[in-house]
């Protein structure tokens, strides 16, 4: 028993390492990842650099929340197979631990990466994505407009809507040109002054002593000139066109009821992943840990878009489907299983002749979901 006690400590400490880097590491990325977003909206006028910061340390836990799973499921698979490697899991065997035993070893450690996770996603993480955003709209609207740069083209609301400008002097706009990118016809708006004002979801523009021209494509250009003219555009939330995975941290629906399944979902995911740390952790002796960590990020990667996928398949009259979203969960538990209890008796690796190949293959594969996950 004490023997037993001794392994299952070091065990249990070798996976809480390797989940401490993983999880700081990937943090750090995301963190860093979100802040080069956060400064290009804030460089293009739509953000306050004064808040960035504190935008990002309110969601902070929304990426805790799919990041502890993660880690979680990462350091677990690199810690079985550095024991498959080194040999080291015959010591858990002949100590009369067996693969369902060692599962058994880690289950305090996986119960406190649970109710962390759960925490994390089903209460925190929705409270600072809420703050986050209302924080974002907070900015007074005099902040917008002193974000904006003369000499420079200002997309105004992220849908065509472009306004260029010599000179800004905290009231007026003067030496103004103004038109629409997306409109077949491409009017244009040159005015000598612009005042800008805000109106709910609206920024009006008002043009004084300027022309307008209502069809530059068409053969016959028509002008004409106006002492006073007022126009209005719906200001939305600016969208980010780089690479952030918006799938998952910016994803958009009505329903709270599926977003709330969304949130209870991600912790359960730790389920599944425990024994298919098990099932793709088993390696050969002296054999490469780059395999595993390839194919574990292939599996979490998949495992979050086919959850992406039928979340956002989502109907009201099919409400008992999308409880924690349970058919995913389900099936990659029951798969996780089935190979669990076929170990010895079919070798997953005969699929793979060529291990090179299968690892230009998975990578592929990441890449695809990743650009999926973004879009």
């Amino acid at each position: 028993m004490y023997k037993k006690n001794i392994l299952a400590i070091h065990l249990n400490s070798q996976i809480f390492r390797g989940f401490t880097a993983i999880l700081f590491i990937l943090t750090a990325l995301i963190f860093s990842s979100r802040l080069v977003g956060y400064f290009e909206q804030a460089a293009s006028g739509s953000l306050n650099p004064d808040i960035i910061f504190n935008v990002i340390f309110l969601r902070l836990p929304d990426f805790l929340a799919l990041l502890i799973p993660f880690a979680f499921f990462l350091s677990l698979l690199l810690v079985i197979s550095e024991l498959y490697r080194s040999n080291g899991i015959y010591a858990y065997f002949s100590a009369g631990i067996s693969r369902l035993g060692l599962i058994k070893q880690i289950t305090p450690f996986f119960f406190i990466a649970l109710i962390s996770c759960a925490l994390i996603s089903i209460y925190l993480a929705p409270y600072g994505k809420a703050l986050s955003k209302s924080l974002i709209a907070e900015q007074s609207y005099e902040d917008k407009l002193s974000m904006l740069q003369p000499e420079t083209l200002v997309n105004l609301d992220e849908a065509g809507s472009y306004l260029h400008f010599k000179s800004y002097d905290g009231s007026q706009m003067t030496g103004v040109t103004f038109f629409v990118q997306d409109d077949p016809s491409l009017s244009m708006i040159k005015a000598e002054i612009l005042e800008i004002s805000n109106q709910g979801n609206d920024m009006v523009l008002n043009f004084q002593n300027g022309s307008i021209y209502p069809d530059l494509n068409s053969s016959n250009k028509i002008d004409a000139s106006f002492k006073e003219l007022i126009h209005s555009i719906g200001v939305g939330e600016t969208s980010n066109k780089s690479f952030t995975l918006s799938k998952l941290l910016d994803y958009k629906n009505q329903s709270n009821f599926i977003q709330n399944q969304w949130n209870a979902s991600i912790p359960i995911m730790l389920i599944a992943l425990l024994v298919l740390s098990f099932v793709f952790g088993k390696e050969n002796p002296r054999s490469g840990r780059e395999g595993s960590l390839v194919t574990g990020v292939l599996i979490y990667i998949f495992y979050l878009s086919i959850l992406v996928a039928f979340r956002e398949s989502y109907t009201e009259n099919l409400n008992l489907f999308y409880y924690f979203l349970w058919p995913v969960h389900l099936v990659f538990l029951s798969f996780g299983c089935l190979l669990f209890w076929l170990d010895g008796r079919v070798s997953l690796k005969s699929f793979f002749s060529n291990s090179r190949i299968k690892t230009i293959l998975i990578i592929f594969l990441i890449f695809v979901l990743l650009a999926w996950l973004s879009s």
